[in-house]
């Protein structure tokens, strides 16, 4: 898969109404702890994400607010039922831990501390794995439009293992830990964090998108959802 990173970089900064999408999209990103704006959130990287599978040349707006809040609460939905298995094992792992070294001997300190740097390496590494295949599931969810096709095994082998979508998956990582970066970089303007933060995961979704589709052999055969190409 090739990827036109410049145009990757550019694309949440395409378009007429470029400016407004960002000062929302980071809005909503600081107003997350809400609830409500982090669905919105979710709702509008799916709207994205279906974009990149159409190869979008420019992000989609916010409008048609109710669809983007059902969206997005079936989107938080998919994501942590993928997120469930890494979640679960942090738990038992490090609580498991924790009650050890809290007996305070010295086998139960040992114990502890060796379950819990093994507990959150074991966790990290599954949130790792389920977190390559998450963007599959909902990129289908996003084609055929229902929650079973997001857990869809035969869909999620075959995207997993082709290299279009493995490439496009480590570009989209490697924007959000560039961004990271350049947030912690600023953390003296906060608020700036916030909308580098939203800028990627555009990007990031909307190259999820692309190799997804071009795993899937799509040929650009998803509706763009952006109405400049519609």
């Amino acid at each position: 898969m090739a990827v036109d990173l410049e145009r990757l970089v550019r694309y949440p900064a395409t378009g007429d109404d470029w400016a407004k999408t960002l000062l929302v999209g980071g809005l909503l990103t600081a107003l997350s702890v809400l609830i409500v704006p982090a669905f919105l959130l979710y709702g509008y990287l799916l709207r994205v994400l279906r974009d990149g599978m159409a190869e979008g040349r420019e992000p989609p707006v916010f409008d048609d607010w109710w669809t983007l809040l059902r969206d997005g609460v079936v989107a938080v939905l998919i994501v942590l039922v993928y997120q469930f298995v890494p979640l679960l094992v942090a738990a038992l792992t490090v609580g498991g831990s924790v009650l050890a070294l809290l007996t305070g001997s010295e086998v139960g300190v040992g114990v502890g501390l060796f379950g819990l740097l093994a507990g959150l390496a074991l966790s990290a590494a599954l949130a790792l794995v389920f977190g390559y295949v998450t963007p599959i599931g909902v990129a289908n969810y996003t084609r055929e439009g229902t929650a079973g096709a997001a857990f869809d095994t035969g869909v999620l082998r075959d995207v997993a293992l082709d290299g279009a979508y493995a490439v496009a998956w480590l570009y989209g990582v490697a924007l959000l830990l560039a961004a990271s970066v350049v947030a912690g970089l600023l953390g003296f303007v906060p608020v700036v964090g916030v909308f580098v933060g939203f800028y990627a995961q555009v990007a990031a979704a909307w190259v999820w998108g692309k190799g997804f589709a071009d795993a899937m052999g799509l040929d650009g055969a998803v509706e763009s959802a952006s109405p400049s190409t519609a």
